[in-house]
């Protein structure tokens, strides 16, 4: 089951891999990649909520988790975290995230120019 583009409901988001859609079975293994967000960014609306995620190298919008600000995961700093299928899926998000990341730095550091 893919998830739609209005916003899906927190509980589709902790059952569907995040990276490639299926349905993640009751009884099947569940994996998790926790991302840390910029210290500009607030997302704090989003607390125990599902945020959507921009993957612009893709140009499509995968789903998150916000943990609330007072739980475990956010204490480790995971500020928000994908719901995935498998290890596989998961090698595959991360090495996106990591360009996405790489790309939003080189802007970053190229706003001064003029």
């Amino acid at each position: 089951m893919k998830l739609k583009r209005k916003k899906p409901k927190i509980k589709q988001v902790m059952t569907t891999c995040s990276w490639c859609g299926l349905k993640i079975k009751d009884e099947g293994p569940i994996y998790a990649l926790g991302c840390k967000k910029r210290p500009e960014v607030d997302i704090s609306k989003y607390e125990s909520k599902v945020m959507p995620v921009k993957i612009s190298t893709l140009g499509k919008t995968i789903w998150s988790i916000v943990p609330p600000a007072d739980s475990d995961a956010r204490r480790e700093g995971k500020d928000f975290m994908f719901t995935l299928c498998s290890e596989d899926c998961g090698d595959q998000l991360k090495e996106t995230l990591d360009i996405e990341k790489e790309i939003g730095e080189l802007i970053l550091s190229a706003e001064h120019i003029y």
